[in-house]
């Protein structure tokens, strides 16, 4: 099959007999404009998820060989065959020259969807994950526990951290964070380097890591994300708002305003508690899904609260909402964070929050989208 990529929905975590599996879908069309859905699985979503952001102005295309047809009622789609396809994006041959060349000039841009439904698949839907099989904690709850489990959180978004960064640099090939290693010349420069691929300056792909400050009416923590579920909040790929990596870095703690448009926000969150929470205070959980849909999140909070009764969700924000005018667009770092009193690292239930404009200083943190430089440490030598 070739075709070109006109639609494609985040990269998903799937529980498909019993195994928490990536999964993408795709839309092509052809050059007569006629439509067909792929899915992909496992490696080769996340391979076409970074083709994808890494893409340019042209157009994508996408060639799959050694695929598996399916038929659901009238709908048809294909999807990969394990480790038996061969999928590539944009690859050097002359039968994706011509195909270009039979393309509409409509200038047609990529547009991200929600992932369609698969009943086919032996799987968990999502809603059932969330609604069903996976209990739910309210945030004093989490931090009460003392055993590891997965359980779902609906709390708002009260900032975002970033002296941490909010993203990191990977490999482009292996996906996986690169290391930095001192020259060779003694300039007091350094290098990267990728430990699983075992090569120095590989191509890198800037990846989100996403620190967030999150609270209920029952206590506030942090969750922590990674790059899939930041271009689920976002709906950009991290690339769009480091723009270019180059050899320096450039205000790394500054925040793009697609970022600080976060908070105030309500979401539904499956996160784990690990051992690290509960035996060593950790107070960072690792963020596993996320739910966005405003109807989805409604109806959760109505299931779970029913008329009369109160909801957990900080009750200055509506489901879903944009921060209210006049209040606090972000924290820029957990330094700042710590100045309130409202937000030290919680260890105990605390008092419930019922005002986040009261809870949180005013600040605002914007950046517009200039290149990211990686900056040049110089190693000092002992002795």
């Amino acid at each position: 099959v070739i075709g070109q990529i006109v639609e494609y929905s985040h990269v998903e975590i799937v529980s498909v007999n019993g195994k928490d599996t990536e999964k993408i879908t795709v839309e092509l069309r052809n050059e007569n404009d006629v439509r067909l859905t792929i899915v992909l699985w496992g490696k080769f979503a996340m391979n076409v998820s970074d083709a994808i952001q890494l893409r340019a102005d042209h157009a994508v295309v996408c060639v799959l060989r050694f695929g598996k047809i399916k038929v659901w009622k009238e709908d048809l789609s294909v999807s990969n065959a394990y480790n038996v396809s061969d999928i590539a994006i944009n690859p050097s041959m002359n039968e994706v020259q011509a195909f270009l060349a039979l393309l509409p000039k409509d200038g047609l841009p990529l547009a991200i969807v929600e992932a369609k439904a698969l009943p086919m698949v032996s799987m968990i839907s999502e809603k059932e994950d969330f609604f069903i099989h996976t209990p739910r904690k309210t945030i004093s709850e989490v931090l009460e526990s003392r055993q590891t489990e997965r359980c779902i959180v609906m709390c708002t978004i009260a900032a975002i951290e970033s002296d941490m960064g909010w993203f990191y640099l990977s490999c482009k090939v292996c996906s996986k964070k690169v290391q930095t290693v001192p020259n060779d010349n003694d300039d007091g420069g350094f290098k990267y380097f990728c430990t699983k691929c075992k090569v120095y300056t590989p191509k890198m792909l800037p990846r989100y890591k996403l620190h967030l400050v999150v609270l209920d009416n029952t206590s506030n923590t942090k969750f922590l994300l990674f790059d899939n579920l930041g271009l689920q909040l976002l709906n950009q790929p991290c690339i769009e708002l480091t723009g270019k990596v180059t050899d320096e870095v450039q205000n790394p703690d500054a925040l793009p305003i697609a970022l600080t448009n976060l908070v105030g926000k309500t979401y539904l969150f499956k996160i784990v508690i690990e051992k690290e929470n509960y035996l060593y205070k950790h107070d960072t959980y690792k963020v596993l899904k996320i739910i966005t849909n405003a109807d989805m999140i409604n109806e959760f909070d109505v299931n779970h609260y029913p008329s009369g009764s109160e909801s957990t969700v900080c009750p200055q924000f509506s489901n879903v909402s944009e921060a209210p005018e006049g209040s606090m667009m972000i924290l820029g770092s957990s330094s700042q964070v710590s100045e309130s009193n409202s937000l030290t690292p919680a260890k105990r239930s605390g008092t419930p929050i019922m005002n986040l404009e009261e809870s949180f200083d005013q600040n605002s943190v914007t950046k517009t989208n200039t290149a990211v430089r990686i900056k040049k440490e110089k190693i000092e030598k002992s002795g």
